[in-house]
């Protein structure tokens, strides 16, 4: 097994750790996936700023030597596709395609819990504390509108589109906060669009606005499903008068204040 590790204080210093895993590395419950393919994107330089914060480093222990700094090395996460080549879970077969979280590394031994027809849990005990959203693997071969072709899709909006639902679904079970409308900051990005089409679908939801660069006001525009749009310069036409809660996607503390 190859495995990408980053020095946790330096993310730019990288090193590659080999380790010996085969059939024989199993436990009874135990499977060995071989990694194909992953996708890097902003979002794993989050999981490595707050990596230590909200746990993102302990997903996926690195392989380490007995001359490490401790606490030197992580595995930054990793969201893709990987198979099944060894099992000794008689629920989960060896040729099994599984989509989830996953570390940048060439294998990985996993334990599968929970088995259902279209998905199971990583029960591994060092990841039993960690949100659970995270530890779902979906057994793609069993969906019924899988379509290999749009893997490399999925790898790339499926954490962020993730996202959008929990926002979605947060606001949702607490009323809007009785507000009457929903200010969206960066309102073009990937996280921001998945989000504004939860609501737009929402006949209850309030109506939403979308503040987004000059640049990007048109195509915010095209997306038809903002109630309004605005560019950050014309903050001031929004109807400050309603009960508004704000999404802020870009950490922009200017833009809040104003």
């Amino acid at each position: 097994m190859s495995q990408l590790q980053l020095n946790k204080e330096h993310y730019s210093e990288t090193r590659i750790v080999e380790q010996n895993l085969s059939d024989a590395d199993l436990n009874a419950g135990q499977v060995l996936v071989k990694i194909d393919m992953f996708a890097l994107t902003a979002n794993n330089v989050t999981y490595a700023v707050v990596g230590d914060k909200l746990g993102y480093w302990q997903f996926f222990p690195p392989v380490t030597h007995e001359q490490d700094e401790a606490g030197k090395w992580g595995v930054l996460p990793v969201w893709g596709f990987a198979d099944v080549i060894y099992s000794h879970h008689p629920d989960v077969p060896a040729g099994e395609r599984i989509f989830g979280y996953f570390p940048p590394a060439t294998h990985l031994v996993m334990s599968p819990g929970k088995v259902g027809a279209i998905s199971w849990l990583d029960t591994s005990e060092h990841r039993a504390q960690l949100p659970v959203g995270y530890n779902i693997y979906r057994r793609v071969q069993h969906e019924p509108n899988y379509d290999k072709s749009h893997e490399e899709e999925r790898m790339l909006l499926f954490p962020l589109h993730m996202t959008s639902f929990v926002i979605y679904d947060f606001f949702k079970s607490k009323d809007w906060f009785t507000a009457k409308q929903v200010i969206i900051l960066s309102a073009s990005s990937k996280t921001s669009t998945g989000l504004a089409y939860g609501i737009a679908n929402d006949p209850d939801a309030p109506k939403q606005i979308a503040l987004t660069s000059t640049r990007n006001l048109e195509m915010v525009k095209g997306l038809n499903v903002y109630d309004e749009t605005y560019s950050y310069h014309d903050i001031e036409k929004i109807d400050a008068s309603l009960a508004t809660v704000i999404v802020d996607m870009s950490g922009n503390g200017k833009v809040l204040n104003d």
